[in-house]
């Protein structure tokens, strides 16, 4: 098996195994897949082909990688457009401004798998963003379609 590939079997099998622990059930808490089932029907997601286009013909477009650079790595990269910037989950509320100050700016939020990536779209709404959506396919979808990858700086 090929590095590459191993780095995406393995990121998988961790988000999978990641969930398990964090989806127990503790009367009174809402864990992130309860909050997650709870904004799915305020987080509007974009598909591949209109995320390709907005980053073809959307130059002000934010697009914000929220995994952490040591998991951009692992994983072989990001997705390569000039509109991509990382912020990882836990300084999005504290970075974000650094990269539009226009609530209107169109936003797009990606994780590896879907996972963080609704939450992170939901947290940017609430501050005020207007147009924002969520890369449901994350960033292992776009790499099995064969689509550009921008490799990590070594």
């Amino acid at each position: 098996m090929s590095y590459p590939r191993l780095a995406v079997v393995l990121a998988i099998c961790l988000a999978a195994s990641v969930s398990v622990v964090v989806h127990a059930d503790i009367p009174g808490i809402k864990d992130g897949k309860r909050l997650t089932q709870d904004i799915a029907g305020k987080v509007r997601d974009i598909s591949t082909p209109d995320l390709q286009r907005a980053i073809e013909q959307t130059p002000d477009l934010v697009l914000i990688d929220i995994r952490m650079p040591s998991e951009i790595e692992s994983m072989g990269g990001a997705i390569q457009a000039k509109q991509n910037v990382t912020i990882p989950r836990g300084w999005l509320e504290f970075r974000v401004t650094g990269y539009t100050q226009s609530k209107d700016v169109p936003i797009v939020v990606y994780c590896g798998g879907n996972i963080r990536s609704p939450l992170a779209a939901h947290t940017l709404m609430q501050m005020g963003y207007t147009n924002v959506k969520n890369y449901a396919d994350g960033f292992i979808g776009w790499k099995r379609q064969g689509l550009p990858v921008k490799r990590p700086d070594k």
